[in-house]
């Protein structure tokens, strides 16, 4: 039997790209620029005539935007955490091209400090915003094992043995499921304990099983959580063969995997607390945001178009999305969601190249524009 590793050779698909990357940037005599401690970038604060004036809007008065901190870098962001308003977090490339790095950004005055050179790609925060846990590489690019990092007390914590995981996702405030190696493990950050649940052969058996085809050679896995009335959940989207689904598992019970939903494309999808799920992609030949009753197993649009990134706040109570234009710029928007659909669409802000990362906290929305040479990060709050 063929060997395939989980998500489509992940870590190989990396080291591709950064050498691509790297060869881009060489070519055009940018390597010096990512050196943290040279960055020159530059904090902008709009006044709210240089915002208000462009939005598209049902109800103005809806969305009352506070303040818009513009922040624009020489270096692209690969990922981004958000500690609180003024801190983020980002995964940007290292001078020396064997890895990334992690750096800590005070937005209000734009102050950069290293927290790890030569990482991972992947960052990930704890529940508490308190701890950071990343993947260190050695000189010969190989990989160190996975360390916690204390975010008050400015140093690492401890080596976790989940052997060099990724794609973690808290499933509570100890405890984080990722894959590694050849499995599906559950990492307890306190005690230390890391539990194998299940192995990527074993996985691709049973969302075979539930979806009837016995010729999969490869699924490609993102997560979300679904924790409702006592039951321990993890929903993940796969890619199969030339569509898509999303599956539910028990991690209490993982002899069975269930079909949520199967459709022709999706990038993105969302848990709600009541079960139904919030997703972009392409259902029934329309491209757009779509919300699916699992209840009545019916698709609800949304909003229709070419929407390539969306985030939703923790409340559940407010969505932002990032809609594509014809010229590869895009608009960012921001609805409330409310008894199954978008009320009072707003364009927050205009003509934004490549939107990589949206993210919610509490009233503030960071957004992330990334492209080979730039980047820029936007702070809207409301």
């Amino acid at each position: 039997m063929k060997k395939v590793s989980w998500m489509g050779n992940y870590r190989h698909y990396m080291i591709l790209g950064l050498l691509l990357l790297v060869f881009i940037l060489g070519f055009y005599g940018l390597g010096s620029i990512y050196v943290l401690s040279n960055i020159n970038s530059r904090t902008v604060v709009l006044n709210d005539s240089q915002f208000n004036t462009s939005l598209i809007s049902r109800n103005p008065e809806v969305f009352e935007i506070k303040a818009v901190t513009k922040l624009t870098n020489n270096y692209p962001i690969f990922d981004l955490q958000v500690q609180d308003h003024n801190k983020i977090i980002l995964n940007v490339p290292d001078h020396s091209y064997t890895g990334f790095k992690i750096g800590m950004l005070h937005l209000d005055n734009n102050q950069m400090s290293v927290i790890a050179e030569n990482v991972e790609y992947e960052i990930t925060l704890t529940p508490d915003a308190k701890q950071l846990i990343y993947s260190k590489l050695g000189s010969d690019g190989e990989s160190l094992g996975t360390t916690m990092y204390s975010l008050e007390l400015n140093k690492d914590l401890k080596q976790l043995k989940d052997n060099n995981s990724y794609s973690k996702i808290f499933v509570d405030d100890e405890r984080y499921l990722g894959l590694s190696g050849s499995d599906m493990i559950l990492t307890n950050i306190s005690s230390g304990e890391v539990q194998q649940l299940i192995t990527y052969d074993q996985l691709l058996e049973l969302v075979g099983t539930a979806t009837g085809s016995s010729n999969l050679n490869e699924i490609t896995i993102r997560w979300d959580i679904l924790q409702k009335s006592g039951q321990e959940k993890v929903c993940f989207l796969a890619e199969i063969n030339n569509g898509y689904g999303i599956f539910e598992m028990d991690l209490k019970n993982l002899s069975k995997v269930k079909l949520v939903v199967k459709g022709e494309q999706s990038n993105q999808f969302l848990v709600l607390n009541n079960g139904d799920l919030v997703l972009q992609g392409k259902i029934n030949n329309t491209d757009g945001l779509f919300l699916y009753n699992q209840g009545t197993s019916q698709f609800k649009l949304l909003k229709e178009g070419n929407i390539t990134n969306y985030a939703l706040q923790s409340d559940e109570s407010r969505i932002a999305y990032f809609m594509l234009n014809s010229n590869q710029t895009g608009d960012v928007h921001t609805a409330y969601l409310e008894n199954g659909s978008l009320d009072s669409d707003t364009v927050i802000y205009q003509n934004i190249h490549s939107v990589q990362t949206m993210k919610w906290h509490e009233d503030d929305l960071f957004v992330i524009g990334s492209q080979f040479s730039k980047s820029e990060i936007y702070r809207f709050t409301f």
